[in-house]
C-alpha cells in the first residue's frame, strides 16, 4: 500500500472513531431503560398538571419508538389523554423534524461503522497493522478530546450549548414550548443536561478505551518487530 494512501486512509480511520463512539452512544440513550433511569432519579422533576407517573413515562416511551420509527409517522398526532389531544400542532411538527434527525444520525452511524470496519480489514490484510494501531489509538484520543469540551461547554455555558445544539438541527424557534405544553413536562431541562452528560461521559470513556487499546497493540507490534530484527 502507497505511503500517501495509507496516510490518507488513516486520517479517514481517524475521523470516523468519534462518529461511530458517539452515535453509539447517543443510539444506547434512546431506550425505555435509560428513560426509566432518569424517571427513578429522585432529583428529576416530578409530573405536573395532572399527569401521573405512569402517565408521563408511558407518553415519554411513546415519543421514544416514534423516534427509533417503531411506530407509524402520524402515531404523535393521534395522542390522546382523557379525550383531548396530548400535543400541540407545533409539538407534533417539532417531534417529526427529531425523529428526521435521528433517523438520519442512525443511517450515518449504520454506514460509518460498515466503513469504519471494512477499512480496518483492509489495513489488516494490507498487513499495515501499527498504522491501524496508530489510527485507534489517534481516534480514540480524538473523540476524547472533543467530547470533553463539549461537556465542559455544556457544565459551563448551558444555554448556549443548548441553543447552538438546536440551531444545529432544527429551525429557529420550531424547538421553543411553554412551560405547561407537553413535551416540555415529559422531557424538562433537567433531562436534556443530564443526558448530554451522560452521553459526554460515555463518550468520553469509550474515547479513552479504544485509544489505550490502540496504545497497548502499538506497543505489542513494536515489540514483536524488535524480536524479528534482533
Amino acid at each position: 500500500m502507497p505511503s500517501r494512501l495509507t496516510k490518507t486512509l488513516k486520517l479517514f480511520l481517524i475521523l470516523l472513531i468519534p462518529i461511530v463512539i458517539i452515535a453509539t452512544v447517543v443510539s444506547l440513550l434512546v431506550t425505555d431503560q435509560y428513560l426509566a433511569f432518569e424517571y427513578s432519579k429522585s432529583s428529576f422533576p416530578p409530573g405536573s398538571l395532572g399527569l401521573t407517573e405512569q402517565q408521563r413515562f408511558i407518553l415519554a416511551s411513546t415519543n421514544i419508538h416514534y423516534v427509533r420509527a417503531h411506530l407509524p409517522s402520524d402515531e404523535i398526532s393521534k395522542q390522546t389523554l382523557n379525550g383531548m389531544p396530548v400535543y400541540t400542532s407545533r409539538e407534533v411538527s417539532h417531534m417529526a423534524d427529531v425523529r428526521g434527525v435521528f433517523q438520519s444520525v442512525f443511517q450515518v452511524w449504520q454506514f460509518t461503522t460498515i466503513l469504519l470496519l471494512l477499512m480496518g480489514f483492509t489495513f489488516w490484510q494490507k498487513k499495515e497493522k501499527l498504522a491501524l494501531s496508530s489510527a485507534i489509538q489517534s481516534g480514540g484520543l480524538l473523540t476524547s478530546g472533543f467530547i470533553l469540551s463539549i461537556g465542559l461547554l455544556a457544565v459551563f455555558a448551558w444555554q448556549f450549548w443548548f441553543n447552538t445544539f438546536h440551531l444545529l438541527f432544527f429551525k429557529p424557534g420550531s424547538w421553543l414550548f411553554a412551560y405547561s405544553d407537553t413535551l416540555i413536562r415529559l422531557f424538562p431541562v433537567e433531562f436534556w443536561f443530564d443526558t448530554t452528560l451522560t452521553i459526554s461521559g460515555l463518550s468520553l470513556m469509550g474515547g479513552l478505551i479504544i485509544a489505550l487499546i490502540g496504545w497497548r497493540w502499538q506497543i505489542a507490534i513494536q515489540r514483536v518487530a524488535r524480536k524479528i530484527s534482533a
